[in-house]
């Protein structure tokens, strides 16, 4: 199968100024909430830039680069990164929860190709899940954002499916492209304890941060979701529910295409799951990294079903193309 760098995600900082309790990062059992380091410096995130500009010189390859975090918006090097990935011409995503929009809303409009905003519900929902105020700071920061590629992103939860059609219908009065409904990341303990298992016995490593993901609680809407989808009229943007696939006939191509370069330069292959590390780009260059005997190991795991958070991640399915 081929290997190409056509994706890479900038982790640019791990620091959120929101708790959402479900998230896997700075959740309730959230990774990073104990975590130390030095993030990577703008010099740093330059040095990787100069990388893939010569990997893409040598391949053709069309990379796409997506600047998450953490938080993006309150990097200190936000603005001069987007800049400089600018410089080079490389195509530009940016992933926020969007309370610092105003703040960021030239360099948001001037650098970036398309922005993602979460939003996980109507004001009341989203409030509850992520600070008082918060929906109105998004909201309204959303209409001043003149951007022809915006898309929502909804972790679906049960206070979401009690509201749905309603935040459907006022997701009209913005200026979006798309909303992605996602399926909430949960495992059940016995999940993880086969995860650590598998981990310890691959790679030799001590799962830990795989722990923030658990939950055995009730998080599969996906039947409920898509009837309501059905049977909802036409919106004036598109709706695509991510949900999460069970299906073993099928593998996720992330490993063969996409790098995730975290905020103190270990690189993965999930944007989620952080456990395994193919290299730092702090000591290997990233594309020593990708065709390295560890990340041929990964990719052999992956494609042979054996990693079980595989079946929990809405971008499964997902394959890449050039545009």
């Amino acid at each position: 199968m081929d290997r190409k760098i056509k994706q890479v995600h900038f982790q640019i900082t791990r620091n959120c100024n929101l708790r959402c309790p479900f998230c896997g990062q700075w959740g309730k059992k959230g990774f990073f909430a104990d975590s130390s380091g030095i993030e990577m410096t703008c010099e740093d995130w330059n040095n990787v830039i100069i990388q893939l500009e010569k990997y893409r010189e040598k391949t053709g390859a069309n990379i796409l680069i997506t600047v998450w975090g953490g938080e993006p918006l309150i990097s200190p090097i936000f603005d001069e990164l987007m800049r400089m990935i600018h410089e080079k011409g490389f195509k530009t995503e940016v992933i926020t929860n969007g309370v610092l929009i105003a703040e960021h809303k030239e360099i948001l409009e001037t650098y970036a190709d398309r922005v993602y905003v979460s939003l996980d519900g109507t004001a009341e929902v989203h409030n509850e899940i992520r600070g008082n105020g918060v929906f109105e700071k998004v909201a309204n920061n959303l209409k001043k954002l003149q951007h022809n590629n915006i898309t929502i992103m909804s972790v679906v939860t049960k206070k979401l499916m009690c509201v749905l059609p309603v935040f459907l219908t006022e997701l009209q009065k913005f200026n979006i492209k798309s909303l992605y409904l996602q399926d909430m990341i949960g495992l059940t303990t016995d999940e993880i304890n086969h995860y650590k298992a598998w981990a310890k016995s691959v790679f030799g490593i001590d799962a830990t941060e795989i722990d923030a993901w658990e939950n055995n609680g009730e998080i599969n809407f996906a039947d409920e979701i898509d009837s309501i989808i059905d049977h909802t009229p036409d919106l004036n943007y598109t709706i695509e529910h991510k949900a999460h696939s069970n299906r073993t006939d099928i593998h996720c191509m992330s490993p063969f295409w996409h790098m995730h370069i975290t905020w103190n330069g270990d690189v993965t292959y999930c944007t989620d799951f952080y456990d395994f590390k193919a290299g730092n780009v702090k000591e290997d260059t990233v594309e020593t990294i990708f065709f390295n005997e560890k990340s041929e190991i990964y990719r052999n795991e992956i494609t042979s079903g054996n990693c079980i958070t595989c079946m929990h991640c809405s971008w499964k399915c997902a394959s890449f193309e050039d545009e």
